[in-house]
């Protein structure tokens, strides 16, 4: 199936796609149709096309727009009204956030990856951690981090209640967009952006509403028992009894995703 009419079949869908591509051909916008192979989901294509570039500002209609800020960008979705004023405008109004810095800081244990970082993350602040707050993921563990894991991070800053999600640019950064077809074009173009890219990083003595230091050394290997992302216990572990719990709010919590019929299976089967 190479074209709209043919790969979606809800009419109301396929209807809002058709127009879309109408409009892009009338207004001479660029556009990764379904002919084209450079097309995908935003958060692969924007960092695979150099699109997406430190110290720029990128909103979506998708609330895990956040994953670009692994390239030092303020990246965060947006609702439809909302995308339809950036296009007519190119301007959006926005509160100020609170800014929150999470360092991670030594090293991680053989199998541990990025994505158990953020859920022992979210397991630490919760699902309401970070509230109104543009995070920074900062330390040893982030810096070691390839382009791709940055990304993962950034990506669930939003099951962390954040905003956005950023890492600072650096050399691992720099190679990832080198040669990319919409970055800078090697020479004194790359030259003038990458200088610039590196003074994109917090100042020293920078003070943040938040901070949350973690040791890389207290990470393992991470999965979720329950329906939130919050719901995190290392593969050790066990899933919690919600009697034991004291807050009677996260303890209802803890007994309605117990509720859920897989999850009283898996429960059953274990014997606990």
């Amino acid at each position: 199936m190479t074209s709209v009419q043919e790969f979606i079949a809800e009419p109301d869908s396929r209807a809002q796609c058709v127009a879309l591509e109408e409009n892009v051909r009338e207004f001479g916008l660029t556009y990764f149709g379904m002919k084209d192979r450079r097309q995908g989901i935003v958060h692969i294509i924007g960092p695979e096309q150099g699109f997406t570039l430190p110290g720029t500002t990128i909103v979506c209609g998708d609330s895990h727009t956040s994953t670009h800020g692994a390239f030092g960008a303020i990246a965060f979705g947006i609702g439809t009204s909302e995308v339809e004023h950036v296009l007519a405008t190119q301007t959006l109004m926005q509160k100020k956030s609170k800014n929150m810095r999470i360092s991670v800081n030594g090293t991680l244990a053989p199998g541990v990856t990025s994505k158990d970082v953020i859920l022992y993350i979210i397991g630490v602040i919760g699902t309401a951690g970070g509230t109104g707050c543009v995070i920074e993921y900062a330390g040893d563990v982030f810096r070691g981090f390839s382009m791709e894991a940055r990304m993962s991070v950034c990506n669930m800053s939003i099951e962390a209640g954040a905003r956005a999600g950023m890492v600072a640019p650096d050399e691992i950064t720099f190679e990832y967009l080198k040669g990319r077809p919409l970055a800078p074009k090697e020479g004194p173009e790359w030259d003038r952006a990458e200088a610039y890219w590196r003074t994109l990083k917090t100042d020293e003595g920078a003070v943040f509403d938040v901070e949350v230091s973690i040791r890389a050394e207290d990470i393992a290997p991470t999965v979720t028992w329950g329906t939130s992302p919050q719901d995190v216990v290392s593969i050790t572990g066990s899933v919690p009894d919600p009697s034991a719990e004291q807050d009677p709010i996260k303890r209802k919590g803890m007994e309605r995703a117990l509720a859920v019929p897989w999850l009283m299976h898996k429960r059953t089967n274990r014997g606990s």
